[in-house]
């Protein structure tokens, strides 16, 4: 099975691509905060999902999208206005499995990423990836193991391989970083 079949298999339902911070204006527009390496991809969607958990979720045509240096500013069919709009705050905003975008060799979806075991390059478990931070300079990944957690930045020097198949990521340990 081919890489990209392979991840195709373990996409879940809905995958996350943005939030809504706010509403922009008086006439119903999103403001979404980008959880995507391509912000132009929104301008090739027709539809996407609100959701506040797996129970509430309610798909949207889309009408129009904005793309501004921090932000996607979306208008939506059925949110025409401010109140509306304020309704749907920090609501994620997700699309179809089947809506992903294929990635270049060595780059992760972050569902492929959460959940992965944590071990050293001598093969010492320390934990699972339980939560991305994403950061403008980048990403940093929040492993634990039991009570204990401590975070790795997502870079070369510490990441040495991600095995989403197999469910591993292998990290360089240094002087002081699971101290963080």
């Amino acid at each position: 099975m081919t890489d990209e079949a392979d991840r195709k298999g373990r996409v879940p339902e809905y995958v996350v691509i943005g939030k809504v911070r706010r509403p922009h204006g008086i006439r119903g527009v999103l403001r979404i905060g980008i959880m995507t390496d391509d912000p132009h991809r929104f301008r090739l969607l027709r539809e996407i999902y609100l959701s506040r958990n797996d129970h509430d979720r309610k798909r949207f045509a889309i009408i129009n999208v904005g793309i501004v240096p921090d932000a996607i500013l979306l208008t939506l069919e059925g949110i025409d206005s401010r109140d509306d709009a304020e309704s749907w705050r920090d609501a994620w905003v997700e699309i179809t499995g089947d809506q992903i975008m294929p990635l270049e060799e060595g780059q992760h979806y972050l569902f492929e990423i959460l959940g992965l075991q944590v071990q050293t390059e001598e093969g010492e478990i320390l934990g699972t990836v339980v939560d991305i931070l994403r950061n403008p300079a980048h990403d940093v990944y929040v492993i634990k193991q039991d009570e204990r957690e401590f975070m790795v930045p997502a870079v070369p020097e510490f990441i040495r391989q991600i095995d989403s198949e197999s469910g591993i990521m292998i990290i360089h340990v240094v002087d002081g970083l699971l101290e963080l």
